[in-house]
């Protein structure tokens, strides 16, 4: 009898580690086969490494993006096209993580939770960007030889029509192995981060406009400077007496760090938190890498300073493509997005577009006031000549970056004609003025943006 009990305890610790084993699978199986089968040696869907079993990505307009042909993938007949939209799409060994490739793998290859990849066709499905590819074949021209990014969103619906990175590489021949270091993989509109510079100050408005009731009836002395607690802030100009309104055309750092000071580490960083900072934002589905603002430990001086963009601010470009869609449209953006759709061969649709408004920023008499005060420093200070026909509401940024390097240069805002609703974000590393700069940059670029009728 003990050797028949003990055979049968034997018996049941193998079931239990069968069935334990058994659950562990599943469960594996269930949250990761989609890593397992994504893995480059699955010869369904990979060869030499390299994604070839895939359906075709398309531009808005049906301009092929990507393409398998013969079990060949491959990219748009274009080179610079290629380029430009090279972060976009992705490469074939999905070292641009957040490539439409690498991110909606699954979708684009068919690939299903109980058959994995074992019934992919060589076609896959199907999927339509909202890019305008030749626009952004336009703003990697615009770019040039110098690192940076362009993006432009339609802040009514959320299509993002430009989504351009550099430097760049052509996917039909990409660089040799070891060159991740370059910055070649990084899509700089949805993972870098720079110093803003006076882009913040749109940041810091908002926090006057929305704490601070007389803010436009306020004026404030700059004395090439001014005075924070016993020690100098800097302006590159002697504005006197300035109002608000002309403290923000003309970039007053001397206003601004008073502002900030006045309001506080508190309402500061309550206020830049609405606008996206401290917090990851989505782009379908895609992380972004977070804006940051932190004054918690910050001296008046610096607190100060972070008021005009600089101390330890940083500025995610994709966050602020959002801040300004939201005070393009009201104080509540739209959510941009990049996938239209995705559809199998037989035209079924697999995939729900991400459209839809995002969460309130700012109160609409908030977003309409900077509107009316972003399109005052174009009339006012960046000429509406250097933007033909645009309606143009925008702010600069010249952000210092230390160590005796040129400065970072933004220019962000939105177009107010009826046909072109577009936000825009603009970021050229180490290339010195926002408007000499990043301004030519953005008029380049929103001047070839089709109207809405296209």
């Amino acid at each position: 009898m003990k050797q028949i009990g003990g055979r049968a305890l034997v018996m049941m610790v193998f079931v239990l580690a069968f069935t334990l084993g058994t659950a562990i699978f599943l469960i594996s199986f269930v949250t990761r086969g989609d890593n397992w089968a994504a893995y480059p040696t699955n010869r369904h869907i990979y060869q030499n490494g390299s994604l070839v079993k895939a359906g075709t990505i398309t531009d808005r307009k049906g301009a092929v993006l990507a393409q398998t042909t013969d079990g060949v993938r491959s990219f748009a007949a274009d080179r610079d096209i290629r380029k430009a939209t090279l972060h976009a799409v992705g490469d074939l060994g999905g070292k641009i993580a957040t490539g439409v490739q690498n991110v909606f793998w699954q979708q684009l290859t068919g690939y299903e939770l109980l058959n994995g990849t074992y019934n992919v066709s060589g076609r896959g499905n199907d999927m339509q960007l909202t890019l305008d590819a030749d626009l952004c074949a336009t703003a990697a021209e615009a770019l040039g030889d110098r690192a940076g990014t362009v993006g432009v969103y339609n802040y009514k619906t959320g299509e993002i029509i430009c989504m351009t990175s550099t430097p760049s590489f052509d996917p039909n021949n990409p660089p040799e192995e070891g060159s991740e270091s370059t910055g070649l993989y990084v899509n700089r509109l949805l993972s870098g981060t720079y110093a803003p510079g006076s882009v913040f100050k749109l940041v810091t408005a908002t926090a006057a406009l929305e704490n601070i009731p007389d803010i436009e009836e306020r004026t404030f002395t700059c004395d090439r400077g001014v005075e924070i607690g016993g020690e100098w802030v800097s302006c590159l100009h002697d504005h006197g007496k300035i109002s608000f309104k002309d403290a923000l055309a003309k970039s007053c750092n001397a206003t601004f760090a008073q502002l900030a000071v006045e309001l506080g580490r508190d309402t500061m960083t309550k206020t830049a938190e609405k606008l996206g900072f401290n917090q990851s934002m989505y782009m379908d589905g895609i992380k972004c890498t977070a804006s940051s603002y932190d004054v918690s430990a910050a001296r008046d001086i610096e607190l100060a300073w972070s008021g005009m963009g600089q101390y330890n601010d940083m500025a995610n470009p994709f966050q602020y493509l959002v801040f300004m869609g939201a005070i393009a449209n009201h104080g509540q953006p739209m959510k941009p997005y990049l996938v239209e759709s995705i559809t199998t061969p037989a035209g079924i649709p697999v995939h729900l577009k991400a459209d839809g408004k995002g969460s309130r920023m700012m109160d609409a008499d908030t977003a309409d006031t900077l509107a009316a005060l972003m399109r005052n420093n174009v009339q006012s200070n960046y000429s509406d000549a250097s933007f033909p026909d645009l309606e143009l509401c925008a702010k600069t940024g010249t952000a210092e970056v230390g160590d005796n390097l040129t400065p970072h240069s933004w220019f962000v805002g939105f177009s107010q004609r009826e046909d072109k609703p577009y936000a825009f974000v603009v970021v050229v590393e180490n290339a010195g003025s926002g408007i000499t700069v990043a301004g030519r940059v953005a008029n380049r670029v929103l001047q070839a943006a089709p109207t809405v009728d296209e």
